[in-house]
């Protein structure tokens, strides 16, 4: 099949394009760069040269091509931004049917099912609170866009945060972890809250096999490693990997809670949405999403335990740092 990827050489995408050549797809990626990435040099890779602030430029794409992969996206840091990403994929979707596209696979995020009313949360779990931030507003607005009108089969992914090699910033998190995390990681709570998380490589394959499962077609599905471990057991292991045990400066929720109504209310005025006071909530509660969806329809089944995950993740920063 011939696959279009659009952030095929991002952090999700380019593992997600890996997938497709190993499995002897033909890929064609939209860059505004004409050349091929290094890594793909010599595969059955073409670039399509684009941008994504250019609608006409995507549906040109997509001539002649079996399934659209929507991983990338305009960087959504405000509400013009928003905008303009919702704008291009109400073009996508009126494009569909016309450029003859047989399935459309959207990325949208696990925060567009909100902070659950109950936990394991399915994709049914009507949630206690809508998050309103920008990015948020913008994937579950593309949700509702593909329901009502795509002219094509699709399938939605609603990733977990995501961890693993090709990241530009997790890079961050690990040098703040090993440089800080013994001394004391500051966290909203005690941190022993349930963590939604997904690697990288397992999240790829499962957003490769939406795109060829005939049971994918009309599907949104939650996505997570389904593991019962805690912010804390993820940034713990993470300190492990340089020898080192994590602390946890434990900072009150309500803390953030009256500031966070504060800039809530303000950063309209800036073009920002950034609901402060409500991701306050999502991140010092249990957050558990069952996965059981899409491992039956998807058959799909998270290969990383946490454990292999980071060590994967490590491995590669630490190996840039010793080239740099």
């Amino acid at each position: 099949m011939k696959a279009l990827v659009t952030g095929g050489t991002g952090f999700i995408g380019g593992h997600v394009v890996g997938l497709l050549l190993r499995e002897n797809h033909s890929v064609r990626i939209l860059s505004r760069r004409p050349h091929i990435p290094e890594k793909f040099e010599g595969k059955d890779v073409e670039v399509f040269q684009g941008d994504l602030e250019n609608p006409l430029s995507v549906a040109d794409a997509m001539n002649r091509v079996d399934i659209f992969y929507h991983i990338g996206e305009i960087k959504n840091i405000t509400k013009a931004a928003s905008e303009k990403n919702i704008r291009l994929l109400e073009h996508i979707v009126k494009n569909l049917g016309p450029r003859k596209v047989k399935r459309f696979v959207f990325i949208s995020s696990i925060t567009a099912a909100g902070v659950p009313s109950s936990v394991p949360a399915t994709e049914d779990t009507s949630p206690e609170i809508i998050l309103e931030d920008h990015y948020t507003s913008y994937k579950r607005k593309g949700e509702e866009i593909i329901v009502q009108s795509a002219d094509a089969e699709y399938a939605i992914i609603r990733p977990a945060p995501v961890y693993g090699p090709g990241s530009r910033y997790l890079g961050k998190l690990t040098e703040v972890v090993n440089r800080i995390g013994p001394i004391g990681f500051p966290f909203l709570g005690n941190a022993q809250n349930l963590a939604p998380l997904i690697y990288v490589k397992d999240l790829a394959k499962a957003v490769y096999l939406a795109g060829i499962r005939p049971d994918a077609a009309g599907q949104i599905f939650n996505l997570t490693d389904g593991m019962r471990h805690s912010w804390y057991d993820f940034l713990n292991t993470i300190a492990g990997m340089f020898g080192k045990k994590l602390k946890i400066v434990s900072l009150p929720p309500a803390l953030f809670r009256i500031p966070g109504i504060f800039f809530d209310s303000f950063s309209g005025l800036f073009g920002f949405d950034l609901d402060i006071n409500h991701y306050v909530i999502f991140f010092s509660r249990d957050a558990y999403f069952d996965n059981a969806k899409a491992m039956n329809l998807l058959a799909w089944q998270p290969e990383y335990t946490l454990t292999e995950g980071v060590r994967e993740m490590i491995s590669e920063y630490s190996g840039r740092e010793r080239k740099s």
